[in-house]
C-alpha cells in the first residue's frame, strides 16, 4: 500500500515527543512492505537525522516551516487568528501545495496527517486530489484546553483558555468530520471526542515501546534520584515539573538531603532554570542524545502531568528500563495501572510524595513493581501490536484486502 505521512517535523528515534511515534510507524510499515513517503516542515537539526529516515522513504519533501512568533501572542492576535492560533502556527499554503503535488504525482492510497494541527493539509486543501484521509491526534487541542480549565485559578488567563477552548472545539471537530478516520492513542481520548461528535469514526492505536532498545538496567548503577522527561515547549510538561518542584519536591528533599531530581529534555523555561538555581540538587540537562542513561540511574520516574491528553510513551519507556513509576491519573491515561502492582497513581502532593518515599526506601517493592510493569509493557504495548492495528485501519479505509 502507498501511504503519505504528513508531519510537523522530520521524525526520528531520538526525539522526546510524539515524533518518535511517527518514526516508528513509518519504519515498521516499510519493514512490512508498504511504500511510505513523508512531507514535513524543516527543523534546525534535520541534517543529522535525514540519513536515518530517508532510505526508508519512497519520497521525502521538506517544506520551510511557517515563521514562529518569538513571544506569546497577544489576546487580540489570539482572538483574531483564523484558524485558531494553535492551528495558525502550522498553517502553510506551501505545505498544502506540496501535499497536493505529491498525491497528484504518486497516486497514494491514503494520506495520514500526524498531529491534529497537520490535519489542515488534508482539510479543505484546494490543491489536494481525491484521496482517502486519516488524521492521527496525539492529543486534541480542545480537550487539552478543557482540562487546563480544571487546574487554573480564576484569572484573565483562565478566561483566555475558555475562549480558546470554544474556538478550538468548533474548528477541530469540523476538521475531524471531513476525515475518513481519526486515530487516537487512548480510550479516554476516544471517549472525549465522541462526547462532542458521537458519529466520528475514531480508532484507538496505542503507543508502543521498543523493548529491544529500552532494556532493564542494573539496580547497582542507580542513584538516589528521581527523573522526569519531556519537551518543555509544551505547557503540560512545563506545568507538570513546576508543580512537582513547588508542591512535592520540598517534602522529599527534607527527608532525603542527597536526593537528586533530573529534568531531561529541551525547552527549559527561565522559571524552571531559576528553580534549579535555588536548589543545586535539581539538574536540568537540556536535550540529550539518549535518554536511557538517565532512566538507568534514576530510582523513580515521575509523571506529574495535570493537563493535556493522549498517551505518554515515556512511562512505557521507564517501565521497560525497570524504573518504577509514580504518575498522576491523567499522566497515565491509556496505561492499565494496577495500584501498587505495576505503578502508583497520585493526584495530590502529599500522596505523590508518600509513594515516591515508599519506593525510594523499599528495594523489594521496587523490584516487584518493575518486574510487573516490564511484563505489562512487553505483552500489551509492543510496536508490533500497534502496527497490526494501523494496518487494519489502512485496509478498512482504502478497501484493500
Amino acid at each position: 500500500m502507498k501511504v503519505l505521512f504528513i508531519s510537523s517535523r522530520l521524525p526520528h528515534d531520538k526525539v522526546l515527543s510524539g515524533h518518535m511515534i511517527v518514526y516508528q510507524r513509518i519504519r515498521r510499515l516499510v519493514e512490512r512492505g508498504h511504500e511510505v513517503s513523508l512531507a514535513a516542515y524543516r527543523s534546525d537539526d534535520d541534517a543529522e537525522h535525514t540519513a536515518a529516515i530517508a532510505p526508508l522513504l519512497r519520497e521525502l519533501e521538506i517544506v520551510p516551516a511557517p515563521p514562529l512568533d518569538a513571544d506569546e501572542p497577544s489576546f487580540r492576535k489570539e482572538w483574531l487568528s483564523r484558524p485558531p492560533y494553535p492551528f495558525k502556527k502550522y498553517a502553510s499554503d506551501a505545505m498544502n501545495q506540496r501535499v497536493g503535488d505529491m498525491v497528484n504525482r504518486s497516486h497514494y492510497d491514503v494520506a495520514l496527517a500526524e498531529f491534529a494541527v497537520m490535519g489542515q493539509a488534508l482539510h479543505h486543501n484546494p490543491y489536494l486530489p481525491a484521496v482517502r484521509t486519516i488524521v492521527s491526534i496525539h492529543h486534541s487541542l480542545a480537550i487539552v484546553n478543557q482540562k487546563a480549565l480544571k487546574v487554573r485559578s480564576p484569572s484573565f488567563q483562565k478566561f483566555r483558555i475558555w475562549l480558546m477552548f470554544n474556538r478550538l472545539k468548533q474548528y477541530e471537530f469540523r476538521l475531524y468530520q471531513t476525515m475518513d478516520r481519526i486515530l487516537v492513542l487512548t480510550p479516554e481520548e476516544r471517549l472525549g471526542l465522541l462526547k462532542y461528535a458521537p458519529n466520528l469514526p475514531v480508532t484507538v492505536i496505542p503507543v508502543g515501546v521498543d523493548t529491544e532498545y529500552f532494556q532493564p538496567a542494573d539496580e547497582k548503577g542507580r542513584e538516589q534520584a528521581i527523573l522526569f522527561t519531556g519537551h518543555y515547549s509544551e505547557e503540560p510538561n512545563r506545568d507538570a515539573i513546576t508543580w512537582f518542584v513547588r508542591a512535592v519536591w520540598p517534602m522529599l528533599g527534607h527527608r532525603y538531603p542527597e536526593l537528586k531530581l533530573y529534568i531531561v529534555g529541551p525547552g527549559a523555561t527561565p522559571e524552571m532554570k531559576e528553580l534549579a538555581r535555588k536548589d543545586l540538587r535539581i539538574q536540568i540537562t537540556g536535550e540529550v542524545e539518549d535518554v536511557r542513561p538517565y532512566l538507568a540511574k534514576a530510582r523513580v520516574y515521575v509523571c506529574p502531568v495535570r493537563m493535556g491528553s493522549g498517551m505518554r510513551g515515556k512511562i512505557l519507556e521507564a517501565m521497560a528500563m525497570g524504573t518504577p513509576v509514580v504518575s498522576t491519573s491523567l499522566g497515565a491515561e491509556g496505561i492499565p495501572v494496577q495500584m501498587g502492582d505495576n505503578a502508583f497513581l497520585a493526584d495530590t502532593p502529599v500522596i505523590m510524595a508518600q509513594y515516591i518515599d515508599l519506593l525510594l526506601s523499599d528495594q523489594g517493592l521496587r523490584a516487584s513493581m518493575t518486574a510487573n510493569a516490564l511484563e505489562m509493557a512487553c505483552t500489551r504495548f509492543s510496536w508490533g501490536h500497534g502496527i497490526n492495528l494501523l494496518e487494519k485501519v489502512l485496509r478498512d479505509v482504502t478497501g484493500h484486502v
